[in-house]
């Protein structure tokens, strides 16, 4: 059997700030359906401890990057078939806020001790030195916050096989230099030109990248546009290097929390025979939001992090000529302060067919889903995206930009896409109207996109191939 330990920041639904939560607690629990011994390491942030259930320490330490104690607990978080360890140091992972910022704004200014804490336990848990009764075969890296630990493997030997999967490469962890004598690292890893050292500063995701086995992002058009730098973040050149490692596999998505037929959060449920549920939510749908409910038009909605890489600003131009054309929309996220107070504006404007609700609602995404007709996704860039996949599920028609994962999963036949160089999205937004109205073309559509599979059972077969040939 193939052991492996995915280290990770964010484990929904106790810690989440984007799409890397449901991927690293969906993935494990889909390569142990196929025969995966698969854990994860994760931080000790208050919803995690909180949660966790029998739970027994297997290491313990004090002055370990300047806190006086800490420990590593192995245990249980309710639902879960796959277990964790995750890293009992209160001085660095008890606080409020989300897990890289306070609830003021701005980063914790010790974030480089902090994640760099994830690194040596990931490491040292792989490398068998801190649970004698388990070592993994593989050690799995998600994103930025864990990749020091493949500095921390580099004198490990035998070496530990190590995958290193990029959710996201705009977000790259990057620190200034100044406390890197606190690390226990070797000098040559922050020398200039090593593998640690990016124009004078420490950068996680650049050591990851060259220090892994094997880099993986999210999706196959993703891989290709980080390494021809067309979102490539300064990186496309590290990432070029690695191209005869790197490979892009498709993010899936976790049908048992996001389906419509046993969706616990809506007021009914539906499945692709039987649309009633559907209408029952778009009811409801408008009723919180007090929209006109004798509208005809569809429903678009947003469910997003509110910035301009997320094409946000463009749904800002369109409302106008979408009101025009006879549709309602409704907006559930928050992020840039000047896009809230844009919907804001607009909500006011129009009060019967703009909806607004600044902040994340895990029940209201849930019911947009449900209740609304098509997904508003214009991102400029996007490693893979999961929004435009659960919206599928629930009948509800993407429409997005022909970038990264959204190239990949939407097409004519189950959605709607553009390239904001060529077209608008007011343009396209009328034409997803006027394709509204054609009631039988429509429903064509829904049932296309209704019975797609996207779940992480193909995904999870194409990591184990991966981890398969770091064994052999």
């Amino acid at each position: 059997m193939t052991r492996v330990l995915h280290a990770t920041t964010e484990l929904f639904p106790w810690v989440k700030t984007g799409g890397l939560a449901d991927v690293t607690a969906a993935l494990p629990e889909a390569l142990a359906q196929i025969g995966v011994d698969a854990r994860t390491v994760v931080p000790g942030f208050p919803a995690i401890t909180s949660a966790l259930e029998n739970a027994s320490p297997v290491y313990e330490a004090a002055g370990l990057f300047g806190t006086a104690w800490m420990r590593v607990l192995y245990g249980f978080l309710p639902g879960r078939k796959t277990s964790v360890y995750v890293i009992d140091a209160p001085a660095l992972f008890q606080r409020p806020g989300n897990p890289y910022s306070h609830p003021h704004g701005g980063d914790w200014n010790d974030n480089l001790l902090r994640f760099a804490m994830l690194g040596w336990v990931a490491a040292k848990l792989a490398a068998g030195e801190l649970d004698r009764q388990w070592r993994p075969d593989v050690l799995h890296i998600h994103d930025w916050h864990p990749a020091l630990a493949h500095a921390y493997l580099t004198e490990t030997w035998p070496p530990v096989k190590t995958v290193f999967t990029i959710h996201n490469i705009d977000y790259p962890g990057r620190f200034p230099p100044h406390d890197y004598g606190r690390l226990g690292l070797a000098h040559w890893l922050a020398a200039p030109y090593g593998p640690l050292e990016f124009f004078g500063d420490l950068c996680f995701l650049k050591a990851g990248m060259l220090l892994a086995h094997r880099v993986t992002t999210v999706s196959p058009t993703y891989a290709e546009e980080i390494s021809r730098g067309k979102h490539g973040g300064g990186l496309d050149a590290v990432v070029r290097s690695r191209e005869d490692r790197l490979v892009g596999i498709l993010n899936g998505v976790d049908y048992g929390t996001w389906d419509p037929r046993h969706d616990t959060y809506l007021p009914a449920t539906y499945y692709q025979d039987d649309l009633t549920g559907k209408i029952v939510c778009q009811a409801r749908l408008r009723q919180h939001f007090s929209l006109a409910d004798d509208n005809t038009g569809p429903v678009f909605i947003v469910v997003s992090r509110l910035n301009w890489q997320k094409g946000l600003d463009m749904v800002v131009d369109a409302t106008e000529a979408l009101v025009a054309a006879g549709a309602q929309l409704v907006v559930v996220g928050s992020g840039d302060g000047h896009l809230e107070w844009q919907f804001r504006q607009l909500q006011q404007r129009f009060p019967r067919q703009v909806g607004v609700h600044i902040g994340y609602s895990e029940p209201l995404a849930h019911l947009s889903m449900a209740g609304g007709d098509a997904l508003l996704m214009p991102s400029r860039h996007e490693p893979c995206g999961l929004t435009q996949l659960y919206a599928k599920r629930y009948g509800t028609l993407p429409v997005v930009q022909s970038v990264g994962g959204l190239a990949d999963t939407v097409d004519h036949h189950s959605g709607f896409t553009f390239d904001e160089h060529f077209t608008s999205l007011s343009d396209v937004v009328q034409h997803v109207v006027h394709v509204h109205r054609d009631k039988t073309r429509w429903r064509q559509m829904m049932m296309t996109a209704m019975n797609q599979n996207f779940g992480w059972e193909s995904s999870a077969y194409e990591y184990l191939r991966l981890y398969r040939e770091l064994q052999g």
